[in-house]
C-alpha cells in the first residue's frame, strides 16, 4: 500500500497581506535579537582594521556591521534551536492529546518513522497517554484504597514524615485527578497545553510510587491496598518498557 503523505504547512500558503505582515513582524524581531547579540562582546571579531579609501567614520561603522553579520549567524542557530524546542514540546503536547506518530508525521509531511526518529520519547508518552485514559476510572479507586488504608501503613525507622509527605502528595494528586475530570477540559487554564492525562501519569509514576516504597503494610487491609497499588505500577512499567523497546 502506497503511503499518502500530506504537505507540510508553509507561510507561502498564506493571502499575500498576512504573509507579508508576518514576514514583517519575523523581520523585526530578528533584527531586534541581532541588535542585541551584536552589543555583547561575544559578537566581537578580529578588527579587520583600515580600507584604502575610508572617510570619515567608515571604519567604525563597518566594525558594526561585521559584528551584526556575526550576531546574525548566532542569532540564526538561537532561533533554530528555540523553534525545535517549541515544535517537540507541541508534538508532546499533541500525543498527551491522543494524536500518534502517524498523525505527526502527516501533519508536518513526513512519515511516522521519521516522525519517531526525530522525537524518539514520544513512543513512550503514547503509550502511557493510552494507558491511564482506558483505565483512569480504575487508578482512581486504588488511588482512593491505597489513601483510605494509610493509618494502617508502617514507615521504616526515620522515615514516618516522608511518609506522610508521600499520603498528602498522593491526596493532592487525586483531588487534581478529580478536578481535571470534572473540569470540561483536559487543559490547563493557566497555559492552556493539555495536563489531564499527564498530570494522571505523574500520579502514578511519583506519588504512587513514591507510597509504595515507603510504606508497608500494618495491617491486612493494608497489605491489600499496597498489593494493588504495586501491580498497578508492574502494569505502568510494563507499558513503558514495551514504549522504550
Amino acid at each position: 500500500m502506497v503511503e499518502t503523505r500530506r504537505a507540510a504547512a508553509s507561510v507561502d500558503q498564506l493571502p499575500g497581506e498576512e504573509h507579508d505582515e508576518l514576514r514583517g513582524d519575523v523581520v523585526e524581531f530578528s533584527r531586534r535579537i541581532v541588535g542585541v547579540l551584536a552589543g555583547h562582546p561575544s559578537s566581537a571579531g578580529p578588527d579587520a582594521g583600515s580600507k584604502p579609501g575610508d572617510v570619515d567614520d567608515e571604519r567604525a561603522r563597518r566594525a558594526a556591521y561585521l559584528r551584526r553579520v556575526r550576531a546574525g549567524r548566532a542569532a540564526q542557530a538561537l532561533l533554530a534551536e528555540v523553534t525545535a524546542r517549541c515544535a517537540a514540546e507541541d508534538a508532546a503536547d499533541a500525543v498527551w492529546l491522543g494524536a500518534s506518530l502517524a498523525d505527526l508525521g502527516e501533519s508536518t509531511g513526513s512519515s511516522r518513522q521519521a516522525a519517531r526518529k526525530r522525537w524518539p520519547e514520544l513512543g513512550r508518552i503514547h503509550r502511557v497517554r493510552r494507558w491511564v485514559s482506558g483505565h483512569a476510572d480504575d487508578l482512581v479507586t486504588v488511588f482512593r484504597m491505597v489513601l483510605d488504608q494509610a493509618p494502617g501503613y508502617t514507615a521504616p525507622e526515620g522515615s514516618a514524615e516522608a511518609l506522610d509527605r508521600a499520603v498528602r502528595a498522593l491526596h493532592a494528586a487525586l483531588a487534581e485527578t478529580l478536578r481535571s475530570r470534572d473540569s470540561g477540559s483536559v487543559l490547563d487554564p493557566a497555559t492552556g497545553r493539555p495536563v489531564r492525562w499527564r498530570r494522571l501519569a505523574d500520579a502514578v509514576d511519583r506519588d504512587l510510587r513514591t507510597l509504595v516504597a515507603l510504606a508497608g503494610g500494618g495491617t491486612p487491609q493494608a497489605a491489600t491496598a499496597l498489593a494493588a497499588a504495586r501491580g498497578v505500577l508492574a502494569h505502568h512499567d510494563a507499558v513503558a518498557r514495551d514504549a522504550q523497546g
